[in-house]
C-alpha cells in the first residue's frame, strides 16, 4: 500500500510544520521594479521648500542691446523685461495601516512567525511605491486637483520633430507658463517609426544633441547637481537596444544573452521601467536631473504619525505616512522623448 506522508492523520496532528525563519517572500506587485520611487528618494533629486506654492524663475529674453558702432556714435541705452515665474502647487500623498491591539498582543513572543506590525507597515509602503510609479509615468488629468504632476506633464509627446512638446490635452499652460508664448519652454520630441538603428537610435542621438544647451556667458546659474542625464524606457525599446548591442559585438562568446543589462547611452546605463511596458508608443525618455527636481515641503517627506486610539475604537491604532511634494522641471528643453506616437496609457 502506498500512503503519502500527509495522509498519516495522527502524525500530521502531532508534528508541527517547518515554519522557517521569521520572514516572508513578497509577491504583492506585478512590477519587477519601481523606478519612480527609487528616483524620487535620491537625495540629489530633491529640493526642500516651504511657502504657499513652488516657484522658479525663468529668463526668457535677452536685452537685444548688443550692436556694432562707429567711434563717436551716440549711445542708445535701453532696458527690457526678461524674467517670468513658473509656479507649481503642492500635492499631498498618504498611505496608512491599522493595528488592532489584541492582534499585536497575540503576534508576540515565541508564537510569532512574522512580525505583524512590520508586515502591515511594509504593505502600506508597497502600496505607496505602486502609487508613486503610476503617478510618475502617467499624465495628470487637468481637472485633478490632488494628484502630483507626472513626467508626461513636462515631457510631452508630439508627432512633429523638434521642440514641440507643448502642453497636455486639457491644459492651457505648463507650470503657469504658456509655451506658445514662450516656445523655449518646450521639450524636444523625435517621432520614430521603427526600433532600428537608422530610425530610433539615430533619433535618440539627435535628440540628446539638440538638448545639450551650454551656458551662453559666465555667471549664468546652473543646477547644483550639474549635468546628470538618465534614460528610461520599457522592455520593447530595451530589448531592441540589447539586440543592437549584440549585433555590433563581434566576440559574444558562449553566452546567448551576453549583452543583457549592459545597455548604455552616452556612457549612462539605460534604465528599464516595467511600468512603461503598457505604453504602446514605446517612449524613450531623456531627463537631466540637474534641472528636474522633486520639490519636498520641509518636514513633510515620509512623515509618520500614530493615532494611538481610533475615534471609534480604543483598541485600534491608526498609523499614517504623509508626503507633501510635487515634480518640477525648471528647464523643459533639457529633456526629450523619442516616441512612436503622441498618446498615453489610459
Amino acid at each position: 500500500m502506498q500512503v503519502a506522508l500527509e495522509q498519516y492523520n495522527d502524525f500530521m496532528k502531532d508534528t508541527l510544520a517547518d515554519l522557517g525563519e521569521p520572514d516572508f517572500t513578497d509577491i504583492s506587485s506585478d512590477l519587477t521594479q519601481h523606478v519612480a520611487m527609487d528616483e524620487i528618494l535620491q537625495e540629489n533629486h530633491a529640493e526642500i521648500s516651504s511657502g504657499s506654492q513652488i516657484q522658479f524663475n525663468l529668463l526668457v529674453a535677452q536685452s537685444n542691446q548688443a550692436r556694432h558702432i562707429t567711434p563717436g556714435e551716440p549711445d542708445n541705452p535701453g532696458m527690457r523685461d526678461g524674467m517670468i515665474q513658473g509656479v507649481i502647487p503642492w500635492r499631498c500623498t498618504q498611505t496608512d495601516y491599522v493595528l488592532i491591539h489584541q492582534l499585536v498582543t497575540m503576534n508576540g513572543g515565541k508564537r510569532q512567525i512574522v512580525d505583524f506590525v512590520k508586515q502591515q507597515r511594509l504593505m502600506a509602503l508597497i502600496s505607496l511605491a505602486e502609487l508613486m510609479e503610476k503617478t510618475f509615468w502617467n499624465p495628470p488629468v487637468a481637472t485633478d486637483a490632488k494628484t502630483p504632476y507626472g513626467l508626461p506633464y513636462y515631457v510631452t509627446k508630439s508627432t512633429t520633430k523638434g521642440f514641440t512638446g507643448d502642453v497636455l490635452a486639457g491644459y492651457t499652460n505648463c507650470a503657469g507658463i504658456t509655451p506658445s508664448q514662450y516656445p523655449r519652454f518646450q521639450n524636444y520630441v523625435y517621432p520614430y517609426t521603427t526600433l532600428t538603428r537608422d530610425d530610433f537610435t539615430r533619433g535618440a542621438r539627435e535628440a540628446s544633441v539638440q538638448c545639450d544647451f551650454r551656458p551662453t556667458v559666465p555667471g549664468i546659474p546652473q543646477p547644483y547637481t550639474g549635468k546628470k542625464y538618465r534614460y528610461y524606457c520599457g522592455y520593447p525599446v530595451y530589448q531592441a537596444l540589447e539586440d543592437s548591442l549584440e549585433n555590433q559585438n563581434d566576440s559574444l562568446g558562449s553566452d546567448i544573452a551576453s549583452q543583457d543589462g549592459k545597455v548604455m547611452f552616452h556612457g549612462v546605463p539605460v534604465t528599464y521601467v516595467p511600468f512603461l511596458n503598457g505604453d504602446t508608443t514605446n517612449p524613450f525618455y531623456g531627463i537631466d536631473w540637474g534641472w528636474a527636481k522633486i520639490a519636498i515641503a520641509r518636514g513633510e517627506w515620509m512623515r509618520e504619525t500614530q493615532i494611538p486610539h481610533s475615534p471609534t475604537s480604543h483598541n485600534i491604532a491608526c498609523n499614517y505616512i504623509d508626503l507633501m511634494w510635487n515634480l518640477i522641471f525648471k528647464n523643459r528643453r533639457a529633456a526629450f522623448v523619442v516616441t512612436n506616437g503622441a498618446t498615453y496609457p489610459g
